[in-house]
């Protein structure tokens, strides 16, 4: 029997550019692990991306069902908006008389009833973590077409009971190797999944069910590791992991440990960690073992605002990880939501001072994404319901799965509101000259990795975006909304002199 697993069509849409919300980086691997739970399984898997497809919908079900697949699966991640390309494409599928469909990841196990509301054609859907439950599904299907009365699978009657979350990551199969990121010389690959923090906007705790972080044998990761270097060429190596470190001696031991593995294979490597479990002497001995890069989600330079979130780390803290990382030469990224919607405009000029204190505000690139980023609300996730209780849940027909909310304080969503049009602005010039980095160089692949393409006065560029943030902050609340926008016009109008797309 045959499986197809689909990458959605999701349209990059401009104002989304430095959002990351809509996946946690974790699901950069669920395809491979669905392909490879199938092989297994006896099934012969295939795969489609249709991710950055720009064929109609027509079009992209003759291609589905050109496959001859027993069941395709989705691998449906949140497409802003545009969720009704592949509601369109399953009414076509049907009418085709396709196998089973289903979908599974993120945006179908936090918005489960309504996207099987939302998309009739759904068969089921894979809740939570779906490993074991697709494991169990190609069994029974194998067997006979009964598919019902399956722990964690979701089939539309309102019946549903969560599957347990694996005790053992033992269990799970050396993913496939398959879409965006084989463009690219990177291997993504998970030591541990889930996380023990509990921050308030984030989603990776719902979707496993648990506040915990479950960690796999460091021999199985090495397993893997040399399994995948056998399959393609890579040069560098990035864990996906919510947090690559835990907290105590024993945690710190183990990343060294698989630091020392990496550094055996000569294979630089990267990864996301919480700012309260590094310290200088691990950090150094990572930097030692080929370390090159590590996101921190600092997300505020305000305690207030730390507490607001669940963060449950402190300024201290965030100050103390930031400069034991710089001082390492470990390249540094940093999540910031300067816009948290019960901000004041003091706490936005307290951040910014942290900013500015820990030198994250000196390249456009990082810059823009320190100074605009609000939070996102997701349908099913916990701010949506506590928005929606304080009556503070702006809702769109067009967006079905997603909301804006209603800033406490008037005068922050008016600069919130300004530093995403200039934002806005920002990433479209720049997407201009990547595209035409892209001809130029006569690469079939996006060049928006480049950070600083030719045709960006980069200095000039840094300083208008901050001193737009600092001036919104101090007119705000003493000028007319006329004043205002002229002075929103001024510095949109010079950061458009930064770039040249000829």
């Amino acid at each position: 029997m045959k499986i197809l697993v689909i990458e959605n069509p999701r349209p990059l849409a401009i104002e989304h550019y430095n959002d990351v919300a809509n996946a946690p980086l974790s699901a950069s691997l669920n395809s491979g692990y669905a392909l490879a739970i199938a092989r297994r399984a006896g099934w012969d898997p295939a795969y489609l991306d249709l991710t950055d497809c720009q064929d109609d919908e027509a079009t992209i079900s003759g291609r589905i069902l050109a496959e001859n697949a027993d069941l395709i699966l989705f691998h449906w991640v949140y497409a802003w908006g545009n969720e009704n390309i592949v509601q369109n494409i399953l009414k076509i599928l049907k009418e085709g008389q396709s196998g089973l469909i289903g979908a599974f990841g993120l945006f179908p196990t936090l918005a489960c009833q309504r996207l099987s509301e939302f998309a009739p054609g759904l068969d089921f859907i894979l809740a939570g973590e779906f490993e074991a439950t697709l494991d169990e599904l190609l069994s029974k299907l194998s067997a006979s077409n009964s598919f019902h009365s399956i722990a964690g699978l979701y089939c539309g009657n309102g019946e549903f009971v969560s599957r347990e979350r694996m005790s053992d990551l033992l269990q799970l199969p050396i993913p496939d190797d398959v879409g965006a990121n084989c463009q690219f010389p990177t291997m993504n690959i998970a030591a541990s999944r889930g996380c023990f923090g509990d921050c308030s906007f984030c989603f990776i705790n719902q979707y496993y069910g648990c506040r915990k972080r479950r960690e796999r044998s460091i021999n199985s990761f090495a397993l893997e590791l040399e399994f995948r270097l056998k399959r393609r060429a890579v040069n560098n190596v990035y864990f996906i992991d919510p947090t690559f470190i835990g907290y105590d001696e024993k945690q710190s031991g183990r990343a060294k440990e698989i630091s020392c593995i990496l550094k055996s294979h000569n294979l630089p490597f990267g990864f996301e960690t919480r700012v309260d479990t590094i310290n200088q002497d691990l950090i150094g001995t990572l930097a030692a073992n080929g370390a090159t890069s590590i996101f921190l989600g600092i997300e505020s330079g305000c305690e207030a605002a730390l507490q607001r979130i669940n963060k449950r780390i402190t300024r201290e803290q965030i100050i103390r990880a930031v400069r034991a990382v710089q001082g390492s030469g470990i390249t540094l990224s940093v999540g910031f939501i300067m816009f948290e919607p019960d901000s004041t405009l003091a706490e936005l000029l307290e951040n910014y001072t942290l900013l500015e204190e820990l030198d994250l505000l000196s390249h456009h690139d990082q810059t823009i994404n320190m100074l605009y980023h609000s939070q996102i609300i997701l349908y099913g996730s916990r701010a949506w319901s506590e928005f929606a209780e304080q009556g503070r849940l702006n809702l769109d027909d067009r967006l079905p799965f997603e909301a804006s909310y209603k800033f406490r304080h008037a005068d922050v969503m008016r600069v919130c509101n300004a530093m995403r049009r200039l934002s806005t602005k920002y990433f479209t010039r720049m997407d201009q000259l990547y595209h035409n980095q892209k001809i130029a160089s006569g690469s079939q692949y996006d060049c928006r990795h480049i950070q600083s393409p030719p045709g960006v006065k980069g200095d000039d560029l840094n300083r208008i975006l901050k001193e737009a943030f600092l001036a919104f902050i101090k007119f705000v609340g003493n000028h007319d909304n006329r004043q205002f926008k002229l002075l929103e016009s001024g510095f949109l109008n010079a950061l458009d002199s930064c770039f040249n797309t000829d």
